[in-house]
């Protein structure tokens, strides 16, 4: 939590679906479950679908509703350091966080631990040094074991408005560039985040504990922000986690995108927000809709079927995702979430005497039709005939010949009437100082943005070239750019030059 579109039918592939395969004309049947019972419970409906529904919860609203309609919980305030944390790391008052927990324990639910490391709501630990933080993480994770089953180790690190960067203020000013070439991965680099993880994965190991180790942001949704602009703060998130899962070390194992939903171009629901949490997911983490509301600006102050229609994109974003395991809403009522006047969660009342909004028979709705997308009772989601891939069934991305030192591996998002594309460069037995990546795109296909590249032409043939951090690529070794486009990228060609 920070103190600061989809399309109801879509359906993209689970799995990368390469170029070649599309052009290829193959086609995969996509079957329909047999027809089962609607369940009645958001809980229910979520596990019968193979994820979890949470809520964000204090003491204080334990009431039946939190039991019956969700199935994990997370402290909205009392693990945060402030809460909890000494200024040596350890800790104190631990009452509320215990009682959460125990009640979670009680009613078979799971728990998220929020937070470990955050420059917000710090507390004694404000100003701490690293070893003080490790301190902390460890007792912390210690305390509660494997009752937590995800803990927020690192939580918003990176800076607003989109810049793509680093927070610059305490804790992240712990963290060096020693060689300046603009990340902190390098052996003589010094990173918060890395620093963090390492202890936290340390005490799991130590302690044989099956708590998962989660990085948490906010406005880092999709792919794009609004306008189409790319979304610098999600790929500066997509970097680390792929820098420390990718690696010798396999630090991060799940992802929390916010979900914070709003008029704020850097908040708002885009198109590509499934594309988005699919390529964290082809990371090999789990991803989560960590702190979900959903303003009423979205819809005209509309808390009718405006803000359900944007409710059942974002729900059915992440069930089109194998990989996107649960999604949590930021408390029960709109009178008692942090943002009252916006309008934002599923019920209406409070004080325990809560009233379903349209927004929850919508989230019921699409719960209840599952991974496929269609359930009994209920008008199926179109599943577009141009969509060649069933999630059942794996798709292996194929590489391009390429040319002259280097390789591109294309890998494709799709749904009715546009595509995400992912290239991997590699270079050959040699290693090259640039690239440059001719891609034949069929007619009425048209790109609308790119990212990590320098960009020619929209449609037809278009070239993407390096950008300045990474054209040079050891041997053997690779970096990736992606594009957005219209249409369908059925028939593409790719070609690898070195510049």
């Amino acid at each position: 939590m920070h103190t600061t579109s989809g399309r109801p039918g879509r359906r993209q592939a689970l799995a990368a679906l390469a170029v070649a395969a599309l052009a290829a004309g193959g086609t995969v049947a996509v079957s329909n479950p047999p027809a089962i019972a609607a369940e009645s419970t958001l809980r229910a409906a979520a596990a019968k679908a193979g994820l979890f529904f949470g809520v964000a919860a204090s003491p204080g609203r334990l009431g039946p509703i939190v039991a019956q309609e969700f199935s994990q919980l997370t402290p909205e305030n009392d693990m945060k350091p402030d809460s909890i944390a000494t200024s040596s790391g350890g800790l104190r008052n631990t009452g509320n966080a215990d009682t959460l927990v125990n009640h979670a324990q009680s009613n078979g639910m799971l728990v998220r631990g929020h937070t470990l490391v955050w420059h917000s709501q710090a507390g004694q630990l404000q100003g701490a040094s690293q070893a003080t933080l490790n301190t902390f993480i460890g007792n912390a994770i210690t305390r509660w074991g494997s009752r937590i089953a995800y803990w927020d180790v690192v939580n918003e690190a990176f800076d607003d408005n989109n810049t793509g960067r680093r927070r610059t203020q305490w804790p992240h000013s712990l963290s060096r560039d020693a060689n300046g070439d603009g990340d902190y991965v390098d052996s003589g680099d010094t990173d918060v985040i890395r620093e963090s993880f390492r202890r936290a994965k340390e005490v799991v190991r130590q302690n044989n504990l099956s708590t998962k180790l989660c990085i948490n942001d906010y406005d880092v949704e999709g792919l794009t922000v609004g306008g189409g602009g790319r979304n610098n703060k999600a790929q500066a998130l997509y970097d680390v986690v792929r820098a420390y899962t990718q690696g010798s070390e396999k630090l991060i194992d799940c992802v929390g995108f916010q979900s914070h939903f709003n008029d704020n171009p850097n908040s708002v629901i885009t198109a590509d927000l499934q594309a988005n949490i699919q390529r964290f997911a082809d990371l090999g983490v789990e991803v989560h809709l960590t702190e979900v509301d959903i303003d009423d600006d979205l819809s005209g102050n509309d808390i009718g079927q405006g803000q359900a229609d944007n409710y059942r994109k974002v729900v059915r974003a992440c069930l089109n995702v194998a990989g996107c395991t649960g999604i949590t809403v930021w408390g029960i009522a709109d009178s008692e979430s942090w943002r009252s006047s916006e309008r934002g969660l599923l019920f209406t009342g409070g004080n325990g005497d809560y009233q379903k909004k349209a927004a929850y028979h919508a989230v019921l709705d699409e719960l209840n039709k599952g991974r496929s997308g269609s359930s009994s009772g209920s008008p199926s989601v179109p599943v577009s005939p141009s969509i060649p891939v069933s999630p059942s069934v794996p798709v292996s991305p194929s590489t391009s010949t390429g040319t002259a030192g280097c390789t591109a591996t294309v890998s494709v998002d799709s749904w009715t009437g546009g595509f995400v594309a992912t290239v991997r460069v590699t270079a050959g037995s040699s290693a090259i100082t640039g690239w440059r990546v001719t891609a034949a795109l069929p007619a009425g296909a048209g790109v609308t943005g790119s990212w990590n590249t320098e960009r020619s032409g929209t449609s037809g043939t278009v070239q993407f070239a390096n950008v300045g951090y990474n054209g040079r690529i050891a041997a053997g070794q690779a970096t990736e750019f992606g594009f957005q486009g219209t249409g369908t990228a059925a028939g593409a060609t790719f070609a690898c030059a070195a510049a």
